[in-house]
């Protein structure tokens, strides 16, 4: 891929605290993490929501800055940079990729991969050959013309991750970048970042709760109320859920990952109906439970795919 001459760093958060604060209320979304990730990777953050995985994305990437703690690319510690200081670094290395695409919908494919470039000062002559070499390495050069609500949502996710892309960041942060899409498009927004990790040496960190996702990793980091609580492997998914350890079998070994994710599939739909019901009794307003539904409804359409492509 021609379009990508920049390795990636490691990205370090050391210590990490997040307190929000309205009024008199506070809370506290990350507690002290300590997290490390490496050029050429792909890691994955797992965790219910609400466990601090978009928080930690944003001091990460600098979006937001720490309460406490210390958070550095490469030798570079951002979180004591000023705001222009750290304007600057985020549109020159790091690249993010949005569970919500949010992309310009009175730009075509194109012009939306072009903005970045242009804020970075890259010549119009470069940055139009540069978009779409870029729009044509994730598969669709032929929808460079086309406006967003022309485009279906794995094609819209391509476009973001070609935004994503378009400075030649170092360092991908990608927040729940499958949670919308069907198999075959999550697949291949799996591909693109596990090839940009493999291939081309970027650091890629991504949130998700998306098992598929989860197997094409090289580690997976498991983040609860705000506290890192483990690192598991790949491999680990055959012995355990990220919920907890399996059931031993009679022959005193472990299910294999179809019974782990059937398990785990019957337990989110368990959850559905018991939201559903509080919501029937009154105990949980609708407005309060719609982002828990569509959260459990995410994880199902996942574990449900994941299922499909073990067989089962």
């Amino acid at each position: 891929m021609e379009w990508f001459t920049r390795k990636g760093v490691v990205v370090k958060g050391v210590n990490l605290v997040k307190i929000y604060r309205t009024g008199p209320l506070e809370v506290q979304a990350l507690r002290g993490v300590t997290v490390e990730f490496y050029p050429g990777s792909l890691t994955v953050v797992m965790g219910p929501s609400g466990s601090g995985k978009t928080t930690m994305m944003n001091l990460l990437g600098g979006v937001d800055r720490p309460t406490g703690g210390m958070v550095y690319h490469g030798e570079k510690r951002i979180d004591l940079l000023s705001d222009s200081e750290l304007d600057q670094h985020r549109l020159e290395n790091v690249g993010f990729i949005f569970q919500t695409f949010n992309l310009i919908p009175t730009l075509t494919a194109i012009e939306n991969v072009e903005l970045p470039m242009i804020f970075a000062g890259i010549p119009k002559s470069e940055r139009r050959k540069r978009a779409m070499g870029l729009l044509e390495t994730v598969g669709i050069g032929d929808k460079a013309g086309h406006k967003p609500y022309e485009l279906s949502g794995g094609e819209q996710q391509r476009v973001a991750i070609a935004i994503a892309l378009a400075n030649d960041p170092p360092i991908i942060l990608a927040d729940e970048p499958t949670a919308e899409l069907d198999y075959e498009n999550a697949k291949n927004i799996i591909d693109m970042l596990e090839g940009l990790a493999r291939e081309q040496g970027k650091t890629i960190v991504v949130t998700t709760h998306d098992p598929r996702v989860a197997m094409r990793s090289d580690r997976i980091l498991r983040l609860e109320d705000g506290v890192l609580k483990g690192e598991y492997s790949p491999m680990d998914l055959e012995r355990m859920s990220l919920s907890g350890p399996t059931t031993p079998t009679q022959e005193g070994g472990v299910y294999p990952l179809i019974d782990v994710v059937r398990a785990r599939l019957t337990r989110v739909m368990e959850e559905i109906s018991r939201l559903e019901e509080r919501v029937r009794s009154g105990e949980i307003r609708l407005e309060e439970a719609f982002n828990i539904y569509q959260d459990l409804k995410s994880q199902k359409r996942a574990l449900e795919d994941l299922l499909t492509s073990l067989g089962g």
